[in-house]
């Protein structure tokens, strides 16, 4: 606008505010997220393996039945691909029930390679139109296609948006990101040289990251809102989180996710720390903080995604893998008329009409294309008596597991909580080793 267009303006009207800028205006809509985003420095390649994903993040792209089979490291990606791969054989061998069991075998195999390159069902040849799957992708395919699909798009097109990380030690922890973090380890352990493909992995070893100082749940919401996929179990999750960190800074301590989790079992409880209304209410003055971190419009909505903490554990998983909907878990327990048991029977079986295997896989006919995963060990004699092992001192152990090489220049301090740490795993694997020698249960 002009000086003279301003003035005449000025005359009519009184004096006009000076124009707001993008970044006012992103300070009021959204408050800490705008500042926190000045953190953010220009995107540059990161080691793929030098990322580790944030364990207790509102979205969950791993499976329930696959997560198990991993600990964290990214060096051992490959494994829970493989699991994933197993899995889904399995699945396609499941929902071809109609078929010869060669038949089914042969429509089982989930063809990776023709995906990644772009061939599949494009192929001159079109014999891959002739193994096309008769039924619908189950649960666990569809969720890995999520990943193989934006694997494909990366190695055609390239990565648009980075992901974003924050500095942990010498290594980096997701923040945003972790499909597109996934898929580029996908195409680092597909394209390796072997069996005829293309040696890619140093153009796969690197992925485009912004880095920030510190990991921000509030920015983690804002981009998750932006992308607006997150399902009702995941926004549960995000408000939880929120909400702790608001109690966190008024000196509440909460138990930490490791401790509270075993690993690939429910994680329900660590969100449901915040789950009561009375001891927790809505901090005075945070409400409309947390509506536009949420991207919620009232106050109705924040309570019913609250109430999904009290969730049964099994119910909790069902609803996160399959993606329901938050009215449609309220029918559920409308229909459950609040007995939890009731409630997770009709989550059941709701789970089975959605395709997803609920329960240890009974099958007797696996494709022997891939091997399958390894069995479930309730049973057997290892799994039985009393747990050698607290969950605290689990939980000790783990943190063990997290330190590396330069732990020996930490202060003695540091050094003398170390030592005792160990000292716990010392005794635990005696223990062990004294019941392998007793042959008592």
């Amino acid at each position: 606008m002009s000086r003279r267009d301003r003035s005449k303006l000025n005359k009519a009207f009184g004096v006009l505010p000076d124009p707001v800028t993008k970044e006012e205006i992103d300070l009021n809509l959204y408050g800490d997220i705008a500042a926190l985003d000045e953190q953010r420095r220009d995107a540059i390649p990161i080691d793929i393996f030098t990322i580790y994903p944030d364990i207790a993040q509102p979205r969950r792209i791993i499976p329930t039945e696959i997560r198990h089979v991993w600990m964290g490291d990214p060096e051992d990606i490959p494994v829970l691909f493989e699991a994933w791969f197993a899995a889904i054989t399995r699945e396609r061998y499941a929902r071809l029930r109609d078929l010869s069991d060669s038949e089914r075998e042969a429509r089982s195999y989930f063809d990776l390679g023709a995906y990644l390159e772009g061939t599949y069902l494009g192929g001159s040849s079109g014999e891959d139109d002739e193994l096309e799957p008769l039924v619908e992708p189950g649960p666990l395919e569809t969720s890995f296609r999520l990943i193989v699909d934006l694997a494909a798009t990366i190695r055609a097109e390239g990565l648009i948006n980075p992901i974003t990380v924050a500095h942990a030690g010498a290594d980096y922890r997701l923040e945003t990101g972790e499909r597109r973090w996934l898929a580029y380890h996908l195409l680092h352990a597909y394209f390796d040289g072997t069996d005829n493909r293309p040696n890619e992995q140093d153009q796969w070893r690197k992925i485009p990251a912004y880095t920030v100082d510190q990991a921000s749940v509030w920015r983690m919401a804002h981009e998750n809102n932006v992308r607006d996929d997150l399902n009702a179990i995941g926004k549960a999750r995000q408000f939880a989180l929120l909400l702790m960190n608001i109690y966190t800074r008024r000196g509440v301590k909460f138990v930490p996710f490791e401790e509270m989790v075993e690993p690939g079992g429910c994680d329900r409880p660590f969100y449901a720390q915040v789950a009561d209304g009375g001891q927790f209410p809505m901090p005075r003055g945070n409400t409309e903080k947390l509506l536009n971190a949420m991207g919620f419009t009232s106050k109705s909505q924040l309570r019913e995604h609250r109430s999904l903490l009290s969730l049964p554990d099994e119910v909790w998983q069902w609803a996160d893998d399959l993606g329901w909907a938050q009215y449609r878990i309220r029918e559920m327990q409308k229909r459950a008329d609040r007995d939890p048991e009731r409630l997770v029977e009709i989550a059941r079986r709701e789970a089975f009409k959605d395709g997803l295997s609920v329960g240890t896989p009974t099958l007797t006919h696996i494709p022997k294309r891939v091997a399958p995963s390894p069995p479930l060990l309730d049973a057997s004699p290892e799994r039985r008596g009393k747990i050698l092992i607290s969950r605290e001192d689990r939980a000790r152990i783990r943190q063990l597991m997290l330190l590396r090489s330069g732990v020996g220049q930490v202060d003695e301090l540091t050094k003398q909580a170390i030592r005792d740490e160990i000292a716990v795993a010392r005794r635990w694997l005696k223990q062990l080793e004294q019941a392998l020698d007793s042959g008592q249960p």
